[in-house]
């Protein structure tokens, strides 16, 4: 009776570490998923700024542009507005065509960048075999 005693107290110590292990390993993969959505996030919101800006002072330059050739400023950054106004109606119109296309770039970019470490292991085990 000792030894199967023995045996099921060391197995019910194996099925609980194990199953801390494996809360433990869910918890670190539940960290590096929200590590990567933040970083993506982070990411896109650099690149929008920065995107922003870009267009912002292309669309300012244009503006006094338009403003010089024209020889009435107003006139110039008015054009410019028609052009926005313009920008804005198309986006608002394709807004669930932009949506989804965003949301497909996000989904495939999570799964690439999941994908990697799988990848990076396969090709390290390769080249340990050879």
């Amino acid at each position: 009776m000792k030894d199967s005693e023995k045996i099921f107290q060391n197995l019910k110590e194996d099925i609980s570490a194990y199953i801390n292990l494996k809360l433990e390993l869910l918890k670190l993969n539940t960290y590096e998923k929200s590590g990567k959505i933040i970083s993506l996030l982070s990411y896109g919101l650099i690149l929008f700024f920065l995107v922003v800006f870009v267009i912002l002072f292309i669309f300012l330059s244009l503006g006094f542009f338009l403003g010089d050739l024209l020889d009435n400023a107003a006139i110039g950054f008015g054009i410019i507005s028609l052009l926005y106004l313009v920008l804005i109606g198309i986006t608002v119109k394709k807004a669930q065509w932009i949506q989804t296309k965003v949301l497909n770039k996000v989904i495939a970019t999570l799964i690439t960048n999941e994908e990697q470490p799988n990848k990076e292991e396969n090709d390290t085990s390769a080249t340990d075999t050879h």
